[in-house]
Formats: C-alpha cells, sequence, structure tokens
C-alpha cells in the first residue's frame, strides 16, 4: 500500500512538473517580441553592445564549451566529467542542430525585422532551439551533476549565454526555454549512460591489469 502510494505521488509530481513546463513555455510564446523589445530599449546600451557581442561569440560552433571538456579532461579528478561533457556536446549536435532545429523550422526574429540593428552576423539556420544555450546547458548541468560547487559557476555562465541570444536578436525567449529544457534531456540521457558504460569500462580494465 505504501509503496502503490509513492507511485501515485511520483506520478502526481511529474504531472505538475510536466503542466508548469507548458504553462511557462505558453506563456512566453505569448510573450517573445515582447520581451524582445523590452531588452532593446531598456536594457541595451553602447558597453554592453561590445561586451556581450564577444561573449556569445564564444559560444560558436560550442568553441567555448568543447575547451572547458577538453580542460575538465586532463586533471584525473575531472576526467569523467570532460568525457561527459563532450559526450553531451556530440548529441547535442545530432539532437539540436542536425534534427529539431531542421525539424520546427522556425524563423529567427532578426529574419522577422531585418531593420533591427544587428551585433552578429545574421545566422543562416533555424532559431528553435537555440544552439548556443542547449550547449551551454547540456556542459552546466552535465558539470553539475558531477561537481555541484564548479557546475554552478557554469550554470551562471551558460544563463549568461542564453541571455545575450535575447540581447543580440538573433533568438526568441522560447528558444532559450526550449534550449534549456533540450540540454536537461541531454544531461539525463549522458548520465544514464555513464552509469551503464562505465562499470563495464572499469570491469575490462581490471581484467586487463590483472593478466
Amino acid at each position: 500500500m505504501l509503496e502503490t502510494n509513492e507511485k501515485q505521488t511520483k506520478t502526481l509530481k511529474i504531472i505538475r512538473n510536466s503542466l508548469l513546463v507548458v504553462i511557462l513555455g505558453l506563456v512566453l510564446w505569448a510573450l517573445d517580441f515582447n520581451i524582445l523589445f523590452w531588452i532593446q530599449n531598456l536594457i541595451r546600451n553602447d558597453v554592453f553592445d561590445v561586451i556581450i557581442p564577444f561573449y556569445t561569440s564564444l559560444g560558436e560552433d560550442g568553441i567555448i564549451w568543447i575547451a572547458l571538456g577538453l580542460i575538465l579532461f586532463i586533471p584525473k579528478k575531472y576526467r569523467k566529467t570532460g568525457i561527459m561533457v563532450l559526450a553531451a556536446l556530440l548529441v547535442m549536435l545530432v539532437v539540436n542542430n542536425i534534427v529539431l532545429k531542421n525539424l520546427i523550422a522556425r524563423p529567427r526574429p532578426c529574419w522577422t525585422y531585418p531593420e533591427m540593428v544587428q551585433l552578429v552576423h545574421n545566422p543562416s539556420s533555424y532559431s528553435f532551439p537555440s544552439g548556443h544555450t542547449t550547449s551551454a546547458f547540456a556542459v552546466a548541468f552535465t558539470v553539475f551533476s558531477q561537481h555541484k560547487k564548479l557546475g554552478k559557476v557554469i550554470i551562471v555562465m551558460a544563463a549568461i549565454m542564453a541571455f545575450t541570444r535575447l540581447y543580440v536578436f538573433v533568438h526568441f525567449p522560447t528558444d532559450i526555454y526550449g534550449g534549456i529544457l533540450v540540454a536537461a534531456v541531454i544531461t539525463t540521457f549522458v548520465c544514464f549512460m555513464e552509469k551503464k558504460i562505465s562499470p563495464r569500462i572499469t570491469e575490462f580494465l581490471q581484467k586487463r591489469t590483472n593478466k
């Protein structure tokens, strides 16, 4: 009986959280352009016009996150995390950039309003989900799953990266939201695979060492 109640509670939590995700997504979708223009009218300034395009350029092709994965791979303490980060980025490339963007084919806001002053080059890929956001949060969530303190720092970096995509007017808020959700799914998948594969690799290496 107790086990049944726990299952029902867990099911209700999943349903509740799923509804909250959908509701928040709908609210953002209704306010997409309003939020973008609010940023352009109230936050944009000459200083940010220099800093933000530079920071967002670090996310092109996941350069900053690939570099982070390689750096984490060097020390033994973070090696597994580095491998997981690189794996998350590879999964992200396929799921986000190759499949979802072309399947959904959402035009970017800068295509709809070409008269807006562009701070970065006009991207040729579709808008949803944001690749910069997905890669940033996939890395941040993956690191957080292994090292909480370092993960919190990278989550802040990822959040700033996501905001830059709104600031330079190349993504909608729902593109950012979608990217975070996709990143969470990718991280869950990578962590699941790590738990399945890691023990087998350890066992294989031990057998090789004992020979």
